[in-house]
């Protein structure tokens, strides 16, 4: 069986490929395509390593395509992809890759049909320098995003890919229980976030609070929308998912709440007199410290721990890698890093030096990714 989580070089993004099933007949899916640049860089030439040595005569399959967070530097290498397949099927050229269903939750489906009301407030004004004030923000980050979050879903549609199977609508949790969809080839995904009663509530907000207010077209109402969006849609976006194959459990948490992920486990019944173990934790936010406690890896513990950043905004964050050695104490474990660093390096010197006894993985710089093996089979077999 193999079950591999390959990490590409993704810049400040994430952009994942999850490999499943037999090793003489793997299957394939895509979470994220990392920001502007990343599609050029690092996916198109992996999928085309892959469509070489997998299916040389016939388009690759990819079981999912998987959207994880409203944010560019998850969604861009996504929409170029497909921006990609829609021109060759443009150009009646035989498609490379054959991509069976898209998850994606759109910025409508978490804000329900008044989407573009707050969309209005979030770019009334300009700045000084003529830039709209909610960019540098995360509401901002959310507002830029719409459109490619949008163009990923129509371009979906012209590809006649599957959306948000077998959901149908937003891919959430129940606010109890799980939902848990049997992907094939031994593989099930449980989807732990966003939670359905919550995007429920916060579309109830907006409608009664903000919109029957009027106050999406002034000044006071941009001000309103920021922070409902600040707090509420940004957290709420991404999703979370607990990838199965056997015995073996891979926890992807896109840019989600260290917190609610907890509150999902328990919810779900995963998280057993306050302890969930998994195989490979991908870490939330790439390492920001602003999304996890030291709380967070007390609670949830894994054999590896996956970082995908470059050091911009400051991720991984150091704090975020003392908040792991201080939960895990001496137990053995490795961190995984797309990317090093000077400072991450004098970081897990010192750590060494205090006994330590974790391993730390850099992505080799000559190549394109970095992957862990959970399988009887390697990825490199």
């Amino acid at each position: 069986m193999l079950f591999t989580l390959e990490a590409l070089q993704a810049k400040h993004g994430d952009s994942l490929l999850l490999h499943y099933g037999k090793a003489s007949a793997p299957k394939l899916i895509v979470i994220d395509g990392g920001p502007a640049g990343v599609y050029n860089s690092s996916l198109r030439p992996r999928l085309e390593e892959l469509k070489e040595s997998r299916s040389p005569n016939a388009p690759l399959s990819i079981r999912m395509l998987m959207v994880s967070h409203l944010d560019d530097d998850h969604v861009n290498g996504v929409l170029a992809f497909l921006d990609d397949l829609v021109e060759k099927q443009n150009d009646n050229e035989e498609l490379p890759y054959d991509v069976l269903t898209l998850w994606n939750n759109t910025f409508d489906d978490i804000i329900g049909n008044d989407a573009d009301e707050l969309l209005k407030a979030l770019n009334s004004g300009k700045s000084k320098k003529g830039a709209s004030a909610s960019s540098f923000s995360p509401g901002g980050a959310v507002a830029a995003s719409v459109p490619q979050g949008r163009d990923v879903r129509n371009n979906a549609k012209v590809l006649a890919i599957g959306i948000n199977d077998p959901f149908g609508g937003l891919v959430a949790t129940p606010a109890k229980g799980k939902k848990t969809v049997a992907i094939g080839d031994g593989l099930k995904f449980t989807v732990l976030g966003p939670v359905e009663e919550r995007v429920e509530k916060l579309q109830e907000e907006w409608n009664k609070v903000i919109l029957k207010k009027g106050l999406a077209t002034d000044k006071k109402g941009k001000a309103i929308a920021q922070a409902f969006v600040d707090e509420s849609v940004f957290n709420l976006s991404s999703i979370v998912v607990l990838a199965e194959a056997g015995k073996k459990r891979i926890l992807l948490t896109g840019d989600s709440r260290g917190d609610d992920v907890l509150n999902a486990l328990k919810s779900s019944g995963l998280l057993k007199a306050g302890k969930f173990h998994v195989d490979i934790l991908k870490l939330p936010h790439h390492g920001s410290d602003r999304n996890v406690a030291t709380e967070f890896f007390r609670s949830i513990t894994a054999d590896h721990y996956v970082v995908s950043a470059d050091g911009r905004f400051g991720n991984p964050e150091i704090s975020t890698l003392q908040m792991i050695s201080d939960a895990r104490g001496n137990d053995k474990f490795t961190i995984h890093l797309t990317n090093q660093e000077k400072r991450l390096d004098k970081f897990f010197a010192s750590e060494k030096s205090k006994g330590k006894k974790y391993d730390v993985v850099f992505r080799d710089p000559k190549e394109l990714s970095l992957w862990v093996d959970l399988g009887d089979e390697s990825l490199e077999d």
